[in-house]
């Protein structure tokens, strides 16, 4: 039955590859890289991602990242900031097979391809996570003394996402019959 669907190629039409996402490159974090003292003068660290290392050395007011000097510029705060070197724009992350930002690698976030089939489930899943109970949706919620009153204010935003979960999940159910009896077929 795949088939019927178009789902022969790639069982996920969304999908992203790896290669593509932000949690799976490895980046430099200026904010971080101060507060270890690496943009102090004459610093030098060291990196590694993996088996790859890569050295950084702080030359005002650039720093040197395996050779390639990547501006740094600070905002009034006196926060660093890298600046791009392809589109030159102020970035916090660089990520370091290009040593360019987010935007000219052409990356994203995993978290925008994630739970996006059915909506309100990556909803559920986070109230879920945040009181501490069992991800999975509809899975019973533990009593609380009345006193917890963020632990009730978010168990009903649960429930009333699990009603509109059900009504969704049980409109393609009525869906998928009304095609299995246009085409003649017998669900079990």
């Amino acid at each position: 039955m795949p088939g019927a669907f178009g789902l022969l190629d790639d069982p996920n039409p969304s999908h992203v590859p790896a290669g593509r996402l932000v949690e799976n490159r490895a980046r430099l974090d200026a904010f971080k890289l101060h507060s270890i003292g690496a943009f102090v003068e004459g610093a030098v660290t060291e990196l590694r991602w993996g088996d790859r290392g890569y050295q950084l050395a702080r030359e005002t007011p650039d720093i040197l990242v395996d050779g390639v000097r990547v501006p740094v510029v600070w905002d009034e705060q006196a926060r660093p900031w890298f600046e791009c070197l392809a589109c030159g724009r102020r970035c916090k992350h660089l990520y370091l097979d290009e040593i360019t930002c987010r935007t000219c690698c052409r990356l994203d976030y995993a978290c925008r391809h994630l739970h996006r089939t059915v909506p309100g489930l990556h909803h559920i899943r986070r109230l879920r996570r945040r009181i501490g109970v069992d991800q999975r949706p509809f899975t019973p919620l533990p009593r609380r003394p009345r006193h917890h009153t963020r632990f009730h204010r978010i168990a009903v935003q649960i429930r009333t996402l699990e009603r509109g979960l059900v009504a969704h999940l049980s409109g393609i159910n009525q869906d998928l019959e009304r095609r299995a009896r246009l085409r003649g077929m017998v669900l079990k």
